[in-house]
């Protein structure tokens, strides 16, 4: 079932008022009231917690990040995140999950966190783990471990939930691994139970330059007129006079100007006491390329640890001389430099548009103003790692992010005639090719040898990505090599592991060679790229003969260029820190590992946005990284076009995303979203005077604004988004912001890219189910007559209470005003609406546009049946409880969490040891009719637990509730059974949208009947089934069609080779149309318990019942005297020790319970502490508080509710807190007494 991921809720639909409650009560009572909209269960909003909050500095909005938890355990990937300003929730990004508690199978791990590390590192291809040792225990479920030699940091392990699919939520100890080399940071989810790896997010973001060939486009130039930095007009500041001689911004690398020395650029409100000082007083304590937001640094041997800085001297002066045409490594100090002031103005300017301290940006010091210290950037230049790329790796809040800029090939990648075929004649003579990105570059020696296509051992064959079977063919060669199916560093390895001397990639779509990305410190031979033309001819005459070929660097020498320089690729990089930061709230950095997800377009922009020149355009060709790429400033740059608003140049639109042979993913994917993002840029420039304003601080232009949006609509969208979900938080950011003024004109830009109004991304997860639209909402259009109201319910019966609206007006309506009869009011356009009560409501719906309004109104009809008539009991402490309820139909339990627990008249609760309540419904319908085989005994079968999905395909000729069926199970355990739509014809799971309803049953071992509950929606095809659920399955016999006239006819089986032989696992349907459900009655079930408190005042003790279920008590103080009073005041004569005790009775059973007291009438009275307990109720971690230290050695009792003692503890003299765990103890109320010399009291804690 489709899962709704971001609701945009305070200025469309009704809205739910903080009315001064904190958030968590708020956003709870909107879960409560919204679940099923949301497509989820009362379960599944019953238990979660924030992991973070704050508050936008830009828009006043409060953003909220909540986890879903699941038997105390937290879901990594059940996750929402909640939007409030002025006290009302106005969004909701959904991406819990629903159905957990059905999903969620095992709650103890069978592997422990030191095997999950080592099974992390196994399947990560890393060295085995040594001395691994806890070294933080943060609870019994979450531990930090030293790096064990395989981690440049400590490694968090945590138990948690993963939902590994829309059918399937392992129990998996999440932890995150930095490889010693920091090119990976691994975030991996381990399998609890069986150690396997199920899931992987890498937080190191490789930029990998790939795509297409670089070409100049001629019709529409970025105009480079700079050489020097326009006045961006800072703010004024009183910090001492620090000097930068920089390529200044808007200034994009050193092919667009030459540097100029900037003087005190720190903006005053992100870095108040400058670029070198981490203390929060005046004074630097830093004189390197250091600071509160950035630690620069050379690493040219790639140890990943801080080299050479360069030192400004006291003075702060940072003008270090550079030649562009000199070796990179001479003018390090300015490149340093040049990487040291990028990276704060990134810091100062986006801090501006709200990416501060409390949201989760990089700062050793946060100067007090929320969010997590010590995670400033560490930025390496000049990095030894690799050539032609950039890194950036961003942990969550607290964690310190890297960015890696490494040298860039000066000519290769920009092509040349790097190929020279030798013979034969009719096709000798030179070729042009591109360099790879990776590997020893083009040799200055050329190297000559004949050419031999690559063989492996699966189709195609001659793509090198499996295991090669012309090995000893290819030693001394330059093989040739088709381009697809893994990537381009696993071809040369293979290649160069069999003894090649040189590659050569053929293209497998038309167009030039492009540079080839990728990352590896191991290949040691030069690899080049060919059109798939020249490919084509050359492997033809391979066919036929021997072809010798020559590979040389074409007579190209040039030094290396610096990534260091290039702004434009620095600003890149750290986007992806602010980006990664921003979705899904600071501290989780998993929310951009889906496949729609728009990073890469999110960087470009970042880096355009503030490399705009004074008299550039919207139509101006913005080629990325042409200086590091060896382009003209007029150059395509390294995406598959510039980015330009005019579509002559950039004619790319939504649909093309879905193009995985021609659009890379992530960098294409992101392409696509940063075109429209440029084209809304300018739009907005245009409606603000036409002119970028070039205050990036305090400006007020079209820039700035779009500026605000981005940053806010990655802080209002769900984890891992999709382009819709990115489109639809930029609008509601505009209607937070801007009070929706720029609506149409967002809409506009988007519709015209293919984003319009009725475009679908599918599911966020795929980057090829995209559907473009170009049509604007009503809202947007204009309107030249009234609109005709028209509307339709869907009532299926008039005891289906929640009724859905579609709005089917005509004419362009463009506001909606919805009165359901009952005093509930809504503006939506199609809105879902549930009746409490029975009866006939008038649904009136008004209609408006520009020109008029039109109203129309239709009748709907509720008819429930009576709520069933139970009674709340009292039973004796242990004893078992039978709650009997009269219903009109068929009486039917549900416990807490709103699961069915039992259908009949009378519920049985064995043990009664603490409160439990439970809720009864009354479920009226018409008899339940059966279909299908009556069991397996029609032929030949046996026990199935494969993972092939057998599944039994259906007709259903109208809706109904499949309730129940025979099974045959070998073992007990839950089992997993599946409503899909359409039929299953090769046992393949379903899964994403195609999952009409599901159900997980615990299963008892043989023959039983269990309870399905899956509900057919209405006529169509479908099929139910399950896979490796171990239950018996005919695989001849059956005998199809299996019909009940009305309702469905089994057609066949999931089977592939004989359908119509083979049926599964569920027999003998029972059937039933659906039923007419009342409204709850809540029982309560109370075992009769003996509890109270007391207060002493100089002998004269206060005494409080706190007694479940009693109607009579007897006290015994212990000096002869007794009460019979329920809360009785006894003033004792002397001193000393007394016991006192309680009896209650309730006519059935009675309890006792028991205290000392020690009374000292002639001592003054200790003052009173103050004692509590939190958290209450606890998943068992627990603290006693004391307002003060305590004066003396309090002793404290734990028992349950019959008084049993569980644990004795001291909290001992001087001390304010106590740390209680009671992990190991069931579910249930119990007893916590503090004592001391001269005072007793109780408090109850609830244990969950």
């Amino acid at each position: 079932m489709k899962q709704l991921a971001f609701t945009i809720l305070g200025l469309l639909l009704g809205t739910v008022t903080l009315l001064g409650q904190n958030p968590s009560t708020v956003i709870q009572q909107f879960l409560d009231k919204n679940y099923a909209e949301q497509q989820l269960t009362q379960q599944d909003i019953s238990h979660w917690s924030i992991t973070s909050h704050h508050t936008s500095n830009t828009s006043g909005v409060t953003h909220v990040y909540i986890q879903q938890e699941h038997e105390g355990i937290p879901v990594s990937n059940g996750l929402a995140n909640f939007a409030l300003k002025d006290g009302k929730i106005v969004s909701m990004g959904n991406r819990l999950v629903t159905k957990l508690s059905q999903k969620a199978t095992y709650t103890t791990p069978a592997v422990n966190p030191v095997q999950a590390i080592q099974a992390a590192a196994k399947q990560l291809n890393l060295n085995t783990a040594v001395g691994l040792k806890a070294l933080e225990p943060i609870s019994k479920q979450h531990f930090i471990y030293n790096t064990g030699g395989i981690s440049k940091e400590n490694i968090p392990v945590r138990l948690m939930y993963h939902a590994v699919s829309e059918m399937e939520v392992k129990l998996v100890w999440d932890l995150s691994i930095y490889t010693l080399d920091a090119n990976h940071w691994w975030s991996v989810r381990i399998d609890a139970q069986t150690g396997d790896l199920i899931d992987q997010n890498d937080w190191v973001v490789h930029c990998t330059f790939e795509h297409t060939p670089f070409t100049t486009c001629d019709n529409k130039k970025h105009q480079s007129v700079l050489t020097t930095p326009t006045d961006f007009l800072a703010p004024e500041t009183m910090l001492q006079p620090d000097q930068y001689t920089v390529f200044a911004l808007p200034l994009e690398s050193p092919n667009h100007g030459t540097r100029s020395m900037v003087v005190n650029p720190a903006d005053t409100l992100a870095s108040p006491y400058g670029w070198h000082d981490t203390n929060g007083n005046n004074g630097a304590e830093y004189t390197i390329t250091r600071g509160n937001n950035v630690f620069a640094y050379e690493d040219t041997a790639n140890l990943n640890t801080p080299g050479f800085s360069p030192d400004g001297t006291a003075l702060l002066e940072f003008n270090f001389p550079y030649n562009g045409n000199a070796n990179p490594y001479t003018y390090q100090p300015a490149a340093i430099t040049n990487l040291f002031y990028m990276n704060n103005m990134m810091h100062d300017i986006w801090y501006r548009y709200g990416f501060d301290e409390a949201s989760g940006n990089f700062q050793a010091n946060n100067y007090g103003r929320g969010g997590v210290d010590d995670d400033y950037v560490f930025a390496e230049a000049q990095d030894g790692g690799g050539t032609n790329n950039a890194n950036f790796a961003t942990p969550p809040d607290g964690g310190n992010p890297r960015m890696q800029m490494y040298l860039w090939n000066s000519a290769g990648g920009a092509g040349g005639n790097f190929l020279d075929v030798n013979s034969p004649v009719g096709i000798a003579g030179p070729y042009n090719a591109a360099d790879a990105g990776f590997g020893p570059g083009l040799p200055t020696t050329p190297i000559t040898a004949d050419l031999v296509l690559i063989e492996d051992n699966t189709a195609p064959i001659n793509d090198g990505c499996e295991t090669l079977t012309n090995t000893a063919a290819l030693a001394g060669k330059i093989v040739v090599i088709d381009r697809g199916s893994c990537s381009f560093v696993i071809k040369v390895e293979a290649a160069q592991n069999a003894g090649a001397v040189a590659v050569i990639i053929v293209n497998n779509v038309t167009g030039a060679p492009f540079q080839m990305g990728g990352t590896s410190t191991t290949i040691t031979i030069p690899s080049i790229m060919i059109e798939m033309g020249d490919g084509t001819s050359i492997k033809a005459q391979m066919a036929t003969g021997t072809v010798n070929a020559t590979i040389s660097n074409g007579g190209v020498t040039s030094v290396a260029l610096d990534g260091d320089l290039d702004n434009g690729i620095v600003a890149h990089e750290y986007g992806h820190g602010i980006s990664t930061r921003l979705t899904g709230g600071p501290n989780n950095g998993n929310c951009l590992s889906n496949s729609e997800q728009m990073g890469e377009g999110w960087s470009d922009w970042f880096g355009l946005m503030l490399t705009i020149e004074p008299g550039d355009l919207g139509p101006d060709v913005r080629g990325i990284g042409t200086y590091a790429s060896s382009q003209a400033i007029t150059g395509q740059g390294i995406r598959p076009a510039p980015y330009s608003t005019d579509f002559a140049v950039n004619p790319f639109t939504y649909d093309d995303s879905n193009n995985d042979a021609q659009i890379s993913e992530p960098h294409g994917v992101g392409f696509i979203f940063a075109t429209v993002l440029w084209d809304l840029t300018w739009a907005l420039v245009d409606q603000y005077g036409g002119v970028p304003n070039p205050d990036l601080y305090n400006g007020t232009g079209g820039n700035n604004i779009a500026m605000s949006l981005v940053i806010e609509g990655l802080k209002l969208q769900p984890c891992n988004p999709g382009m819709i979900d990115g489109r639809d938080a930029i609008l509601l950011a505009d209607q937070l912001m801007y009070n929706g003024i720029h609506q149409c004109l967002i809409w506009e830009v988007f519709a015209n890219r293919g984003f319009g109004y009725s475009a679908s991304q599918g599911s966020s997860t795929s980057r090829t189910d995209q559907t473009e639209a170009f049509d604007l909402p009503p809202i947007c259009q204009t309107p030249t007559t009234p609109p005709v109201a028209l509307f339709s319910p869907n009532v299926s019966n008039s005891c289906i209470t929640t009724i859905s609206f579609t709005d089917n007006s005509t004419d362009i309506p463009q506001s909606w005003a919805w009165d359901f009869g009952d005093g509930t009011l809504s503006t939506v356009q199609n809105p879902t609406h549930t009746y409490n009560v029975s009866g006939v409501y008038t649904v009136k719906l008004v209609v408006a546009n520009a020109v008029g309004s039109d109203s129309t109104t239709q009748q709907v009809t509720i008819t429930l049946p009576p709520a069933p008539i139970a009674d709340d009991i009292y039973v004796c402490a242990g004893d078992t409880a039978y709650v009997p309820a009269m219903a009109t139909g068929i009486a039917q339990w549900k416990n807490i969490a709103n699961n069915i627990v039992y259908i009949g008249d009378t519920l049985t609760v064995p043990n009664v040891g603490s409160i439990q309540t439970y809720y009864v419904e009354n479920a009226v319908g018409t008899p339940s009719q059966y279909v299908g085989p009556a069991s397996g005994a029609i032929g030949a079968g046996g026990y199935h637990a494969s993972a092939y999905h057998g599944a039994l395909n259906f007709t259903a000729n109208q809706s109904f509730e499949i309730v129940s069926a025979w099974v045959d199970a070998d073992g007990a355990g839950p089992r997993t059974f599946y409503l899909a739509s359409g039929p299953n014809n090769d046992g393949a799971a379903p899964s994403g949208t195609g999952i009409v309803d599901q159900v997980t049953v615990t299963l008892v071992d043989g023959i039983q009947r269990i309870h399905l509950g899956l509900m057919v929606p209405a006529a169509g095809n479908y099929n139910i089934g399950g896979n490796n659920v171990n239950l018996f399955r005919n695989s001849g016999g059956a005998n199809y069609p299996y019909t009940l006239g009305g309702y469905m006819t089994i057609d066949n089986s999931s089977a592939t080779t004989n359908p119509t032989g083979y049926y599964y696992y569920l027999y003998d349907l029972e059937l039933r149309e659906p039923q007419c459900i009342s409204a709850l009655d809540t029982v309560t079930i109370t075992p009769v318990v003996s509890n109270f408190s007391y207060v002493d005042n100089n002998g004269t003790l206060t005494l409080t019942d706190a007694s479940n279920g009693a109607t009579s008590w007897f006290w015994d103080f212990g000096d002869n005297n007794t009460s019979t009073q329920q809360n009785p005041v006894h003033t004792y004569s002397t001193s000393g020790s007394y016991t006192v005790t309680l009896t209650i009775n309730n006519g059935a059973c009675s309890s006792t319970q028991t205290f000392s007291v020690i009374l000292g009438l002639n001592q003054v009275a200790a003052s009173r502490l103050n004692i509590m307990l939190l958290p209450n109720p606890t998943d068992g971690l627990a603290s006693i508080l004391l307002d003060k230290a305590a004066e003396e050695d309090l002793t404290v009792l734990i028992t349950d509710i019959s008084g049993k003692t569980i644990q004795t503890t001291v909290l001992h003299n001087g001390s304010s807190r106590l740390e209680l765990d009671l992990s190991q103890l069931p579910a249930a109320v119990y007893l916590v007494q503090i004592k001391g010399n001269n005072f007793s009291e109780v408090r109850k804690l609830l244990v969950e």
